[in-house]
């Protein structure tokens, strides 16, 4: 069985989904629900999404078409759908109950995230009867009860979030005990303290000397491993938390800017307009609008 290492978020969210979402981030979930479906359900996507898909079946039988053939879901049956993979996917029988999220990946799962893969793009699991099944449903059901309709407050945003990670963790976990391979402990390192220190000013070279490797070795070492620059990595970091002092803060644009290591307002409001899709000052709007 082959292993998938996270990749950048960068290939997930360059495009707008075609679905409505609860606000545009650079990462997150996207939308998430609880479905039972009768015979006649089906949904396809002959380019696939633009993000990723995870569908956990609960009871009954479900389906999804793919390149390399039809896989049965059944009880315990987690699969992900990765971007850019075209599929069908439908009720098999008389019902199917399930769980599904489209989300794109926390940064901060790079670490550790690897999922088993049937395929380049598809990662299936069964999970049997048991501690593992029991924990990973218990963190998909309360995902899916946080995700609430547009309007949600971001701290069940937040709760909801927690829950599929937890979730993920106790799938790795139980990966753990079969696949070893790790993130490189330099790059592990430098990714944690670019995520504690947003707004420090990036030097490559400081951080190859803090790694104890050549610059070039650092960046393209970084790039196999996390599936983007340090560059790109650090400007989700920043953008990101100015989101959190935007919509938990009053203060002015200006100075989040500077908050999270941007000189120029100006080009902050750009990369913020670019990963959000709408200005520092509307997202804060929007937000306060939120109750």
């Amino acid at each position: 069985m082959h292993y998938f290492r996270m990749r950048g978020s960068e290939e997930m969210a360059n495009k707008q989904t075609d679905y409505a979402i609860h606000g545009e981030r650079p990462y997150g979930i996207l939308i998430a629900g609880h479905y039972a479906e009768e015979p006649g359900y089906s949904i396809h996507r002959p380019s696939g999404s633009v993000d990723w898909l995870l569908m956990y079946t609960l009871s009954g039988e479900g389906e999804i078409q793919r390149p390399e053939g039809t896989v049965t879901c059944g009880p315990g049956d987690l699969a992900v759908l990765l971007p850019g993979m075209p599929h069908h996917y439908g009720t098999r029988g008389s019902r199917w109950e399930f769980i599904w999220v489209h989300f794109i990946p926390d940064p901060q799962w790079l670490t550790w995230l690897k999922l088993p893969l049937m395929s380049e793009l598809f990662a299936y699991k069964h999970l049997p009867a048991g501690e593992l099944r029991s924990n990973v449903e218990d963190g998909l059901v309360r995902m899916a009860l946080n995700d609430l309709p547009a309007g949600r407050s971001e701290l069940h945003r937040k709760l909801s979030e927690l829950a599929l990670e937890e979730a993920l963790i106790h799938l790795q976990l139980h990966c753990n005990t079969e696949y070893h391979s790790s993130m490189d402990p330099r790059v592990a390192e430098i990714l944690q303290h670019l995520q504690q220190f947003p707004a420090a000013k990036i030097s490559i070279p400081e951080l190859a000397k803090r790694s104890c490797l050549s610059p070039s070795r650092l960046s393209h070492l970084f790039k196999e491993q996390v599936g983007d620059t340090i560059l790109n990595t650090v400007c989700k970091f920043r953008l990101e938390r100015a989101a959190q002092l935007l919509s938990g803060t009053t203060r002015q644009v200006a100075e989040i800017a500077s908050d999270v290591g941007y000189d120029c307002s100006i080009h902050f409001t750009r990369k913020f307009r670019e990963a959000f899709g709408e200005t520092p000052s509307g997202y804060r709007k929007r937000k306060n609008q939120v109750t």
